[in-house]
């Protein structure tokens, strides 16, 4: 017998690849913008950068083989380094959740004693260390001078504090999805993901979209999410906000 939350995954990969099967497919604008979609029942009633929820275009990704490509030229199917569980692993670029080239936003970056930096929209989730070792995971505008971020240096995972805040405005912002929902951003640890206050959460909800790339790859189908032909705030995570927005707004931050 399938579990509910089979049943339920299935369904939904039902639904993506339906929307899937158009040339264009269905996006909602970023939520930056100042000329929404009528589908989007939040377009009128926020600052617009609290909508923000992407890295800088200036961001430095990781991949396996050692090299970095900007967070603008991911593809489908890239393999990148990440931090799970303390360990230094790969895991696999899905797609793009958010896309703006030109736009500009308000971002908080962030400098380590080691050197690195990272900028992120205000609420964008960031995982943070105490003095106990609990690992926690805050919005960059919690984020305090002497909170210790997950940092790769000279090959090694360490803890490293951060030194220096800035809020400044740049142009472009990416939202990266990967199979274990976080990247390594200019070697700093950080989650794919924004505006919910749970990042856990967010990634189970993000499961059917992963399975569905999955099966995407499987049968040779290499760009399911067609992320050089979108811009803007891509369906499927208007879709996970749609069911965060009815079953779990308490986890919003919108």
């Amino acid at each position: 017998m399938y579990s509910k939350t089979n049943i339920f995954c299935i369904i939904l990969i039902g639904f993506i690849i339906l929307f899937n099967t158009d040339s264009s497919p269905l996006y909602y604008e970023s939520y930056h913008d100042h000329h929404h979609y009528e589908r989007d029942p939040w377009a009128h009633s926020h600052s617009p950068y609290r909508r923000a929820q992407c890295f800088s275009g200036d961001s430095l990704i990781k991949l396996s083989n050692g090299k970095y490509k900007e967070v603008g030229n991911l593809q489908s199917g890239d393999e990148i380094i990440t931090i799970d569980q303390s360990k230094i692993i790969s895991t696999e670029m899905i797609m793009m959740l958010d896309k703006q080239i030109s736009k500009e936003a308000l971002f908080y970056t962030l400098r380590t004693d080691s050197g690195n930096e990272i900028s992120l929209t205000e609420y964008h989730l960031i995982p943070i260390t105490n003095s106990n070792g609990n690992e926690n995971y805050l919005f960059a505008k919690q984020i305090k001078i002497g909170d210790y971020l997950f940092v790769l240096f000279n090959g090694k995972f360490k803890y490293s504090p951060v030194i220096n805040i800035t809020i400044e405005m740049k142009k472009g912002y990416y939202a990266p999805l990967t199979m274990k929902g976080t990247l390594l951003i200019n070697n700093i640890l950080a989650s794919c993901f924004a505006n919910v206050n749970n990042h856990h959460l967010a990634q189970n909800y993000m499961t059917p979209f992963r399975y569905y790339y999955k099966f995407a790859r499987f049968i040779s189908l290499y760009d399911p999410f067609n992320i050089n032909k979108t811009e803007g705030l891509y369906w499927t995570a208007n879709i996970m906000l749609y069911f965060a927005r009815y079953f779990r707004s308490d986890a919003l931050c919108l």
